[in-house]
């Protein structure tokens, strides 16, 4: 029983800092997206390196729970680039 409890415990840890890890990478994502931007990149080239990002990812990222996260994080990102 105890060796169950600890294996969900590590599960969680695991889980939680990956999502810490998708959380941080979104950020960075955003930070330069933005400069690209400023920068005088077009936006749409842009949008196009998020979407091959996001393609790379759904072919690489092995967990379906990490994957979807990504998904969800990089689409904010997106939305947020696209809008801007």
């Amino acid at each position: 029983m105890a060796g169950a409890i600890r294996q969900r415990d590590d599960d969680d840890n695991d889980a939680a800092f990956a999502e810490g890890a998708i959380t941080l990478w979104s950020n960075l994502l955003a930070l330069i997206g933005t400069y690209l931007l400023e920068a005088g990149t077009p936006r749409q080239e842009v949008l196009d390196m998020l979407t091959m990002l996001h393609e790379t990812n759904e072919e690489t990222v092995r967990s379906p729970r990490a994957r979807a996260i990504a998904g969800r994080h990089l689409m904010s990102v997106y939305r947020a680039l696209g809008d801007a």
